[in-house]
């Protein structure tokens, strides 16, 4: 069993458990900590007909590797306990159905199992919104309103940084770490039609028209206008450059929020940790920290008011789910397995190990109380997925469209250029 970034110290106690009642298993777990040598080493190694009976799999790589899974075939009823057990992002990833000759569903088949289901949120400094913001005392829940909220909390300086507090870690491609999965989130808040209706072309280009006003909206370009203004000099959101944070640094951001110079950065859950871990690192060198419980979480913004729309929230979902590679000689054991390191008690020890939000529906709402984590359980009811045929090369596309803004290129042009790449990579049968 190959897995990413989780320690085997996690697992062991669960292998020990189910090999002591399942005798004729025997199960080894490896540890990864880099996806890219990771997954390049899976491929090969099935490539060559070997390689591990279980490996994780990131929900954004399924598209592409999906004939490296031994699928579980399961009936339609089972199908439906599926989609009740877990969050609805892990039927859309790893569910799929299968049609009789008259086109109608006969069963389905599952590609996956993940134990968790993560997402990004917005990670401030409470004191910093006590002394800037005190009649909110945390970031607003709009973007609009988080506008507002990095103009009150930026402080300009004639540093070399330009800035003694910048409000929010926006807009560049190089010094943060979670610039995708931001810009993904606003993709998906701004309801881009990121493909056709048979997925064999990208139609981020896509216009949208109001029934109410008639206004003509360009989704994808304006959510890439919203992502990169915080880091245009010229734009009122200004707060962000190359300066404030080191591009080489493995912490990025992070290190800028721990010394407080900054008011809000983005993260998943163990982000927390991280923190905790640097301000500890920093500390011992001297280095001027913020105080740890000053560190509070709070849901990613949406475009209108949860509190007062109808409309559907929406956080990019990031997570890894566990697969029988079509190598194994044991399929049937293998998914045997994740159906118990998937089920209710063995998800209530992994949240309590990792504090990774649950996969499973009956879990979130006591992990909602959490006063850190709580958040991302939240969110997990309302994290969605965006299928991409190579979430690598998606990621240097966009990138690269991010770029080409600050470089003064229209918002317009680099998403037509981005749409020209992916369609260049897009799978002739489609996704």
């Amino acid at each position: 069993m190959y897995g990413l970034f989780d320690d085997s110290d996690i697992y062991e106690p669960l292998i020990q458990e189910y090999e002591s009642s399942h005798t004729n298993v025997n199960i080894t777990y490896k540890q990864f900590t880099d996806p890219e040598t990771y997954i390049d080493l899976v491929v090969n190694e099935l490539a060559e007909g070997e390689g591990p009976d279980i490996f994780a799999m990131h929900n954004s790589w399924i598209y592409k590797h999906e004939k490296k899974v031994s699928p579980y075939e399961i009936s339609i009823e089972k199908a439906k306990e599926f989609e009740e057990t877990f969050v609805s992002v892990v039927t859309d990833d790893f569910l799929r159905s299968n049609t009789g000759e008259d086109g109608k569903i006969v069963s389905y088949k599952m590609l996956g199992l993940p134990m968790y289901v993560d997402s990004i949120a917005l990670y401030y400094n409470e004191d910093q919104f006590e002394d800037a913001i005190p009649s909110q005392g945390k970031p607003s829940n709009t973007w609009t309103e988080i506008i507002e909220d990095v103009y009150k909390l930026t402080k300009s300086d004639n540093s070399f940084e330009r800035f003694e507090l910048a409000g929010i870690s926006m807009g560049r491609s190089d010094n943060i770490l979670r610039t995708m999965d931001i810009l993904y989130t606003l993709f998906l808040q701004y309801e881009v039609d990121f493909y056709n209706d048979d997925y064999t072309e990208s139609t981020i280009t896509s216009t949208e028209v109001s029934t109410s006003t008639s206004l003509i909206t360009k989704p994808a370009e304006e959510a890439l206008e919203l992502y990169t203004s915080f880091a245009v000099p010229s734009s009122k959101n200004y707060c962000w450059n190359e300066y404030i944070s080191d591009a080489e640094s493995a912490e990025k951001e992070m290190k800028a929020f721990i010394e407080g110079k900054v008011s809000m950065i983005f993260g998943y859950s163990y982000v927390y940790e991280d923190l905790l871990d640097l301000i500890e690192t920093e500390s011992k060198k001297g280095t001027d920290t913020i105080d740890q419980d000053v560190i509070k979480v709070a849901e990613i913004p949406q475009l209108y008011d949860p509190e007062t729309s109808t409309d559907k929230r929406n956080v990019y979902a990031s997570y890894f789910a566990y697969t029988v590679s079509r190598t194994s000689e044991y399929p049937e054991e293998a998914w045997e397995f994740l159906d118990y390191l998937t089920s209710k008690e063995v998800e209530e020890y992994y949240f309590e190990e990792t504090h990774k939000p649950s996969s499973r529906r009956d879990l979130l709402e006591d992990q909602m109380q959490d006063p850190i984590y709580g958040v991302f359980a939240e969110e997990a009811g309302y994290a969605e997925t965006i299928p991409m045929a190579d979430s690598f090369k998606y990621a240097e596309i966009f990138s690269e469209a991010i770029d080409s803004v600050l470089a003064t290129i229209k918002a317009s042009t680099a998403i037509k250029t981005a749409e020209e790449q992916i369609n260049a990579i897009m799978p002739e049968d489609g996704l």
